[in-house]
Parts: structure tokens; C-alpha cells; sequence
């Protein structure tokens, strides 16, 4: 039913796949079909093949969990751009009057701005919030 060739191969693809995704779960499959492979080199029946590719996958997908969580807890933030701008502090090049749109600049970006104050050229103000591209922000 299940031979050699068969398991080095579905353990080649799932070690293939795991290389273009990176999440541990099909490298415990390709674990687990790289042992299925052995045992069916070992002459044993089809069925005891399977029950090693789950039991072996369980165990492998179990263990790297922890490991996967340690690797993975430090990644960067998933905010885009423009969110990370939120509670930053930029600076007016263009009057905001209130309820108006003006000019700020951040790290030498030049952003259209609005606030519910007056706030003059040169002042620094902070960003509340961001609707579309536009950032709401108050007088520092």
C-alpha cells in the first residue's frame, strides 16, 4: 500500500513547504513520514506505518510548540505605518486651525493633519488617532 519511496517523498514536501512557511507544522509531518518511511523499510505492515506518521507528528507538532512560541514572541508588530504614528509627536509646517486642515511633518514625512485646536507653524503636536490619511492630533 505505502512504500519507501512514497514516505521520503511526502516528508521531502512537507520540509519543502515548511521552508516557505515557517511554522513548524509540516516539518512534524515531515518527521512523521520520515519515520513511517523507516518503519516501512523495516518491513512492518501499512497500517503500523500510519499509526507512526500521527503518532510521531503528534509528538513533533506537541514539542515545537514551546519552541515555536519562543521564536515567534519577539516578531514586529503587526500595526501598519501610518498606526505606529499614533502618540508620536510631529511638528506643524502648516497652520492647523481648528476643525481645519493643516501640515505636520514626522521623521521627514509631511502629513495632512487636523485638530480641534489652533496650532500654530513651529508648535509640536501629538497623534491621536488616523482616519484614512489624515492624522488627528492636539496641541502639545
Amino acid at each position: 500500500m505505502f512504500s519507501l519511496e512514497f514516505w521520503l517523498i511526502l516528508a521531502f514536501i512537507f520540509i519543502l513547504g515548511e521552508l516557505l512557511t515557517s511554522t513548524f507544522f509540516l516539518f512534524s509531518l515531515g518527521i512523521g513520514s520520515a519515520f513511517a518511511g523507516l518503519v516501512n523499510y523495516l518491513g512492518f505492515d501499512p497500517i503500523v506505518q500510519l499509526l507512526v506518521f500521527v503518532i510521531i507528528s503528534l509528538i513533533c507538532i506537541i514539542a515545537s510548540k514551546p519552541l515555536a512560541n519562543k521564536l515567534t514572541k519577539n516578531s514586529p508588530d503587526k500595526k501598519s505605518n501610518s498606526e505606529r504614528l499614533i502618540g508620536k509627536e510631529v511638528i506643524v509646517i502648516e497652520e492647523i486651525k481648528e476643525n481645519e486642515m493643516g501640515l505636520v511633518k514626522y521623521s521627514g514625512d509631511v502629513w495632512k493633519a487636523k485638530s480641534s485646536d489652533n496650532i500654530p507653524v513651529g508648535d509640536k503636536a501629538i497623534v491621536e488617532n488616523i482616519i484614512g490619511v489624515k492624522l488627528i492630533v492636539k496641541k502639545q
